[in-house]
């Protein structure tokens, strides 16, 4: 995992809940680290101790743990230059969600040692999508809703997500239905935050 995402659970923590409890969180993890190099690439691990640290101090299951890391992720990264990368995907949501791994692409241009994973998204006649998301890290899946409506409610619109289907050894990735509720469009932010 590249640092950037062990840095987002730590500021995510930080904002809310300070200082002792990264440290407790770390020590449960058994990390001597207590910041992340951005840009660095780290043991997988490590952010799956993290998770597992988080879910014993806050007592939240792991799923809502990365659902709710997941939403905060599309801010975080927005806040960087990730988030100029998906700007150029488009204004709305679809358009964005189609422009995932071209914005992954884009950072492998800079750390080449990145894993990314990978996202096909089908559109239907009646407006809602089916997302098939690939990766070779398991139990992601919930990030990946939580990603969905942080991207959803940076673009002003509203979804529901449903999986209806999980990677396993039966299939190679995970399957999310898409239903968008709201399609008005709020302006995007721009980097002078107007």
């Amino acid at each position: 995992m590249y640092g950037m995402v062990n840095e987002g659970i730590r500021t995510f923590i930080l904002d809310n809940h300070g200082p002792e409890a990264w440290q407790s969180i770390c020590e449960t993890a058994g990390l001597e680290e207590l910041e992340f190099e951005r840009m660095s690439s780290y043991d997988d691990a490590i952010t799956y101790k993290l998770v597992g640290a988080i879910c014993s101090f806050t007592g939240l299951p792991a799923s809502d743990v990365l659902s709710i890391f997941g939403k905060y992720w599309v801010e975080y990264a927005g806040a960087s230059h990730f988030g100029n990368l998906m700007r150029l995907a488009g204004n709305s949501f679809i358009e964005q969600l189609k422009g995932l791994d071209d914005m992954h692409d884009r950072i492998l241009l800079s750390m080449p040692h990145l894993k990314p994973p990978s996202f096909e998204v089908d559109q239907k006649d009646d407006g809602s999508c089916i997302l098939h998301y690939y990766s070779d890290r398991d139990g992601l899946a919930p990030m990946v809703i939580g990603l969905l409506h942080g991207l959803a409610k940076e673009t002003g619109e509203s979804i529901e997500v449903n999986q209806v289907a999980v990677k396993s050894e039966q299939a190679d990735h995970d399957i999310f239905e898409i239903r968008i509720l709201d399609t008005a469009l709020k302006p995007m932010r721009t980097e002078a935050g107007i």
